[in-house]
């Protein structure tokens, strides 16, 4: 009879091991952004082995904040970019009155498909005279709108 007793003290002792490792395990799943369910049954069933797992694994809450905390700071920083575009992009110059008395004063118009001629190749940043777009001054045509770009000394 002593014998019987204790066996079921046993089992109980262990059912009641398993329940605490099952709940500690749901709590660190939870946490870690798994599914409470199976982190429960993996701890009864598992103990000490599944509890390590657990902690052990990457922590999915985390990442999940972090990707969006990128996500957010990404979109923050294209809309920063197109503001500051915007704020790059040239202002229409206002029309002149009327022509002056002598024609032959103003330059001559060129062409709105006519390229940009420039003195030389340079890494310095221009302007697009056409969009007015910034870029290095060693490309052979704009960027944004593709004008051609023409050298002197080409």
């Amino acid at each position: 009879m002593y014998h019987l007793l204790s066996v079921s003290s046993a089992m109980l002792i262990s059912f009641l091991i398993g329940l605490l490792f099952a709940a500690m395990c749901a709590i660190v799943g939870r946490q870690k952004g798994y599914s409470t369910a199976l982190c429960i049954l993996l701890g009864f069933f598992g103990r000490l082995i599944c509890l390590l797992i657990l902690i052990l694994l990457p922590d999915r809450m985390q990442e999940q904040y972090e990707s969006d905390h990128l996500k957010q700071e990404l979109s923050s920083l294209r809309q920063r970019m197109a503001e500051l575009e915007q704020a790059l992009e040239p202002t229409p110059a206002p029309e002149p009155a009327a022509p002056a008395a002598d024609p032959q004063a103003a330059p001559p118009k060129r062409p709105p498909d006519a390229p940009a001629v420039f003195p030389a190749r340079t890494e310095e940043v221009i302007a697009c005279p056409r969009c007015g777009r910034h870029q290095k001054g060693n490309r052979d045509s704009c960027y944004a709108c593709g004008l051609p770009f023409q050298y002197e000394h080409e």
